[in-house]
């Protein structure tokens, strides 16, 4: 019998299950990502909510626990617009790319302040922030790029133009799209320091790139919701 107390905790996916439950997958700070049974939560009068810090406390046996109680731990927060969009696709990449009970203490820290900024920041620079968190993303998973030197070990520089080469690393090149500047943005990982539009476009394109060998050919549903952007 697993019971767990006040695990600091968001909820990220959630689904119809019987006939009054629902499926709730979690991303805690000390257990990762987790699939709960919310018994009876179809009909409560009180949703849970995505975007909030929770505590929640759950127990049972074998792969499939119940949740037992959950409390907001968190400041008022409601996410709307393209902050939803943003939200919702953060979401998925965590729900698709995390596997069950691994433990990503540092990820959480980074996402719950993703989610903090989504709302604090000039809406101006959410395409940044995102591009940011799935640079971090991708390193805490283990699949981290060399941001400092290029492939063959010269230092990234900013005034030369770059490829970006699967399982490799940046190659300067003539043709390249990516800017060593962008590069450095991404090294220095600060949300005031924004890209032009067209470095921007090219830091998006570079983390599809970069992601898809992850996530396969099973569409992200939450990507359409601002493919154009």
């Amino acid at each position: 019998m697993t019971k767990v107390d006040l695990a600091s905790a968001f909820l990220i996916h959630r689904r119809a299950f019987k006939e009054s439950s629902l499926l709730l997958d979690f991303f805690t700070l000390d257990h990762g990502k987790i699939r709960l049974v919310g018994r009876s939560l179809r009909k409560s009068k009180t949703s849970i909510q995505s975007f909030q810090q929770l505590k929640i406390s759950y127990s049972g046996r074998g792969d499939l626990k119940g949740l037992n109680s959950w409390e907001v731990d968190d400041v008022p927060r409601r996410l709307q617009g393209d902050s939803l969009i943003f939200g919702m696709y953060v979401n998925e990449l965590i729900s698709r790319l995390l596997q069950e009970q691994d433990p990503y203490d540092e990820l959480f820290v980074m996402y719950k302040d993703f989610i903090s900024q989504l709302t604090e920041v000039d809406p101006t620079s959410h395409h940044w922030l995102l591009r940011l968190f799935e640079n971090n993303l991708l390193q805490e998973l283990g699949y981290g790029v060399d941001l400092s030197y290029d492939i063959i070990g010269n230092e990234i520089n900013t005034e030369l133009m770059y490829e970006y080469q699967h399982q490799g690393g940046f190659i300067a090149s003539v043709t390249g799209k990516i800017s060593g500047n962008l590069i450095n943005q991404l090294l220095a990982d600060d949300i005031k320091n924004m890209p032009n539009p067209q470095q921007l476009r090219a830091c998006r394109d570079l983390n599809r790139q970069r992601l898809k060998p992850l996530l396969g050919d099973k569409p992200l549903q939450s990507r359409s919701l601002f493919f154009s952007k």
